[in-house]
């Protein structure tokens, strides 16, 4: 080969590969994100600032749209949704799940679990509960992150009032499914329903529920349910420090390049601070509006709180006899929150904020 002929050569080299780059650079990706939240939920509309971001970040090359709840589909169906690739990315909560792997039902928090927000964003955040729920995500193709914390849930709204257990025996309760309905379920006596958003309000309405359980005061309020229930009873003892979740097909992330990879990781983490602190301020808010709207509160009695103990433990007992893997969840939760209850024995706040 002569001297011209492989510079030629290697010019064509260098070309191909560098057209390859810039193909990698310039390919799009367009994606469907279903999220669990109606549109006028403050989680929802950080999802749009969010997908906003990413768009901007990466100039048009990763481009996801989200939709609100029911739009492609709907509740625990986000899950086989985003694994058989239907939608790429999902958001829900991880106890919708439990009908994939019974350890969905205890990796959310349930009755008795951490207590703050703080000790649960450790444990996903910067402990193994992230890595433990990719050990069951992964098995369907799934990614799973952290969403964000919207902490102690609300509790009960009702048209009649609930002063506590008794008062529910028999009772048509609306609750998301796994650990906190089954806690609630034998405590009560009620009969423990796991309606989608959509359904909530016709059904109170209609009186085809009794009392109804919906995240926090501002999720409740965006929910419109202060217009038809007058009393509540607080807080959601079966749930205290509750988080939201994203599920992302593992083919559809492994397809973007590593940029884009970093910018939707990023992203995410953003969200989850900003949606966690920008909602927590926003409960705060929407308890203000409840009160203002007259509507009558309540709270568990010591006796209520005995009986969701007793069964609690029971139903993790259960839990843990039936499958290893939550048994090791529950084993591995408990530990940290000892571990963290420690420290804030010696550093825990002093005086009321």
């Amino acid at each position: 080969m002569s001297l011209k002929t492989l510079s030629y050569f290697v010019l064509f080299c260098a070309a191909f590969l560098i057209s390859g780059c810039i193909e990698e650079e310039t390919k799009s990706y367009s994606w469907k994100l279903q999220s669990h939240a109606v549109s006028t939920s403050l989680d929802y509309q950080e999802l749009v600032v969010m997908t906003d971001n990413i768009r901007t970040m990466s100039g048009g090359r990763l481009d996801i749209t989200p939709y609100p709840a029911d739009a492609v589909v709907s509740g625990p169906r986000i899950y086989e949704a985003v694994g058989e690739r239907t939608i790429e990315m999902g958001n829900g909560w991880p106890n919708w799940w439990s009908g994939q792997h019974p350890a969905w039902a205890v990796m959310n928090a349930g009755p008795f679990d951490f207590m703050n927000l703080d000790a649960s964003m450790m444990f996903f955040l910067a402990g193994e509960g992230t890595a433990l729920a990719n050990e069951l995500s992964e098995q369907k193709g799934i990614i799973w992150r952290p969403a964000w914390w919207p902490g102690m849930e609300f509790g009960l709204l009702s048209k009649k009032p609930i002063r506590g257990l008794l008062d529910l025996n028999e009772k048509r309760v609306r609750i998301g499914p796994g650990l906190p309905s089954e806690v609630l379920a034998a405590a009560s006596g009620a009969y423990t329903i796991p309606l989608v958003p959509s359904e909530i309000r016709p059904a109170l309405e209609n009186d085809n529920l009794d009392a109804v359980e919906w995240t926090t005061t501002a999720g409740a309020w965006n929910l419109g349910l202060q217009d038809i229930s007058r009393y509540a009873i607080v807080p959601a003892i079966w749930q205290p420090s509750v988080l939201a979740d994203f599920l992302i097909n593992k083919t559809a992330y492994s397809e973007l390049p590593k940029d884009l990879q970093a910018i939707l990781e990023t992203a995410i983490k953003s969200y989850t601070l900003t949606t966690t602190m920008k909602a927590k301020k926003e409960d705060i808010n929407a308890l203000k509006l409840f009160k203002d709207n007259g509507t009558v509160f309540s709270q568990w009695s010591d006796e209520d709180l005995s009986r969701l103990r007793e069964a609690s433990d029971q139903i993790l007992e259960t839990y843990k006899a039936n499958d290893e893997f939550s048994r090791r969840l529950i084993e591995k939760k408990q530990a940290f929150k000892a571990e963290y209850n420690t420290y804030y024995e010696m550093f825990g706040p002093y005086e009321k904020q």
